[in-house]
């Protein structure tokens, strides 16, 4: 897993905050793409980090939609 990317980290928790993501979701996700390697397959992320984010992604998705 690489290194976290504090900027990185905040920036998820303030996104996922700001869709209405629950807080234990949030902060697993945010240490999830904050740890993201670029060039590994499926960004380094297991199965289990996957589902996390495969749950936070519909919150994210709908964030500022039709408006």
């Amino acid at each position: 897993m690489s290194p976290l990317d504090p900027n990185l980290y905040g920036a998820t928790v303030r996104a996922c905050e700001e869709s209405g993501v629950p807080e234990d979701l949030t902060y697993k996700a945010a240490a999830i793409i904050a740890s993201d390697e670029a060039g590994a397959p499926n960004l380094g992320r297991t199965p289990q980090d996957q589902e996390i984010i495969d749950k936070v992604l519909p919150y994210l998705q709908s964030r500022g939609g039709a408006e």
